[in-house]
Formats: structure tokens, C-alpha cells, sequence
């Protein structure tokens, strides 16, 4: 199940989550928990969509298929962090990848204010979050100076969070640093290293790619630090194979 915002482009939101779970094994079924009226390059403002409708669409997709995992990006605003934080409540065993996504990358906000106090329910629900470096700054309320910092700041994530961590290492400004991502799970520390070639931080929907990927190996079954490698490999394939939108930012492209 992908829950996240509807990006007109299709390179975010959940239509780069379903295209992202597909391609890694699963099968998607995806709620948008609003409109982001984005380009590439531009973000311009979220169109909400009514609680009512977002409590309907889960119900009606947990009822057509049986859902084994769950990625949560973009939420938006108050009613659609409410919405699947009761859908989560009414099915616990679920196990949850939350991307927290804040800030589009194009510019603007993604998370309405009055919405924390229900999204700090989603990152206590979460068994796995997906940060990247700004992200994690931001939770953590404190500046990550180094790779080692980072290491303990996934460290202190996972236990603030209660979850697992991937912290995306695609922000990474330390030299050798660029691209390796850190998982820390159970107290344990796996890096995973680009898997060749120059890391292409700026391309557009990888956060949604990554997590939902990852998610789908998760359902399949596979231990995180096996789905996280997976799900890297898968994207940096895109990346290598995608191609600059109108505007000139990189577009995910394969299968």
C-alpha cells in the first residue's frame, strides 16, 4: 500500500511509488493523500483531499487485496495524517516504511503545521524511516557535521523512533561519503556503497523510489539490510537510465 501525494509529473508521489513496487516484486495499490501541484523544478501548492474520501479509498483497497506492507510519503495535511494513522491503528501487524518527506525538493512545504501532532504518531508507528541528511537534521533538531555524526544520528533516530533506519546518503557533502547509505537495526550498523559511477543527488522522485521499493522487498519477505540493497540497486539503475525532464532535472527511467 503507497500512501503519498499525487504528482502530476509521475516522477514522485505515488505514481513513482507504484511504478518503483512493481518493478521490485510487488504489487501497488496506492491512496494519494493530496494533490501537489508540482513541475520538476517548481512546486506550487497542495489541493487537500477530503478525510471522508481517503478513509473510503484505504478501506476499498485493503478489501480487493490483502496488504502485506505499507509506504507512507508525502502526507500533506491534518485529515490525511489522521486517516492513516487510524488505518494503522485498525491493522497493527502491518509493517510500515515512512519516508518523511518535509520539504519538496523543488521548494515547499509538504507537512501542514497543525498536522505534527498526528504525524508524530506515524513516526512512532514506522518500523523503518527513511531520511535523508536534511530530513534527519530536522527531526533531530541539530546539525549533522560528519559521517560519524550521521552514524549516531541514525542511531539516535532509531531509538527516539522505535524503528529502523536508512539514512539516504545522497546529501552527504564528506569526500567518499557521497551516496553510502547507513542502516541501523537492532543496534547494528550496515553501509551500503554507491554501486558505481557518480551518486546524481538532484534526481527527482529517488526518496519515493527507494522507500517503496524497499517496502516491496519487505513483503516479499527479506531482512532490511537485504531489501535496502536491493531497493539501492534498483534505483541508482533508474537514475543511470533516466533521462533531464523540460526543465532539466534528471527523471527516474526503467523497469
Amino acid at each position: 500500500m503507497a500512501f503519498g501525494g499525487y504528482d502530476p509529473t509521475g516522477g514522485a508521489g505515488v505514481l513513482m511509488d507504484a511504478k518503483a513496487i512493481h518493478a521490485a516484486g510487488g504489487y501497488a495499490a496506492a491512496v494519494p493523500s493530496c494533490i501537489a501541484v508540482q513541475s520538476t523544478a517548481a512546486f506550487l501548492r497542495v489541493v487537500p483531499i477530503p478525510r471522508d474520501v481517503i478513509d473510503r479509498s484505504l478501506a476499498c483497497a485493503v478489501k480487493s487485496f490483502p496488504v502485506r506492507a505499507v509506504k507512507i510519503g508525502m502526507v500533506g495535511t491534518r485529515p490525511a495524517a489522521e486517516s492513516i494513522l487510524s488505518f494503522l491503528e485498525r491493522n497493527p501487524r502491518l509493517p510500515v516504511v515512512l519516508d518523511p518527506v518535509l520539504r519538496a525538493s523543488a521548494g515547499g512545504a509538504l507537512l501542514a503545521r497543525n498536522a505534527l501532532p498526528a504525524y508524530r504518531k506515524l513516526l512512532l508507528r514506522a518500523d523503518v524511516l527513511t531520511p535523508n541528511l536534511p530530513e534527519a537534521e530536522k527531526i533531530l533538531d541539530r546539525k549533522i557535521r560528519s559521517f560519524g555524526e550521521a552514524i549516531l544520528a541514525a542511531r539516535d533516530l532509531s531509538f527516539a523512533a522505535g524503528a529502523a533506519i536508512l539514512l539516504k546518503g545522497g546529501h552527504f557533502p564528506w569526500k567518499g561519503k557521497r551516496g553510502v547509505d547507513i542502516v541501523f537495526e537492532e543496534r547494528l550498523v550496515t553501509l551500503l556503497s554507491p554501486g558505481g559511477g557518480t551518486p546524481r543527488g538532484d534526481a527527482h522522485g529517488t526518496g519515493c523510489a527507494l522507500a517503496s521499493a524497499l517496502a516491496a522487498r519487505m513483503a516479499l519477505g527479506e531482512p532490511l539490510a537485504d531489501a535496502a540493497r536491493a531497493a539501492k540497486s534498483m534505483v541508482e539503475r533508474w537514475i543511470a537510465e533516466g533521462f533531464p525532464s523540460l526543465e532539466g532535472r534528471r527523471t527516474l527511467f526503467g523497469g
